[in-house]
């Protein structure tokens, strides 16, 4: 992922085809792939650059964090959920069944995405998908 920190994933890295959360999930899992074979090939190497080793499992956590945010806010009864992480900030795209996300909405999903992350509420950027 050019341009950002290994592990993290741009929005305009997702293609925009017909279904924006599995194209998101393609390039997540590739991305996740990619990381752990880094991780194995160095683990195989007795002098393998520990600082590749400590990336790939750097990323690993970052995309495990996508994982568990994406859980529960789906948990809470929305339909779809994906996050992107950056350097000092998380965006959050969740499908309702109505297309619009409300006050309430955008407080819960703050909530679970502050106590996950770390970031403050001004850090936190949640949107409907269209």
């Amino acid at each position: 992922v050019s341009g950002q920190e290994e592990g993290t994933l741009a929005e305009s890295t997702v293609y925009e085809g017909d279904d924006y959360f599995a194209s998101a999930r393609l390039t997540r899992q590739q991305a996740r792939d990619s990381a752990i074979s880094l991780l194995e090939d160095a683990a195989k190497q007795e002098d393998a650059d520990q600082s590749v080793a400590n990336q790939a499992s750097e990323s690993i956590q970052v995309l495990a964090s996508y994982t568990l945010i994406e859980n529960l806010v789906t948990a809470k009864g929305y339909q779809d959920c994906v996050a992107f992480m950056g350097d000092d900030s998380l965006s959050i795209v969740v499908s309702t069944k109505d297309g619009e996300l409300n006050a309430t909405d955008v407080a819960k999903i703050t909530d679970i995405a502050m106590t996950e992350t770390g970031y403050a509420a001004n850090a936190i950027r949640i949107m409907a998908a269209n």
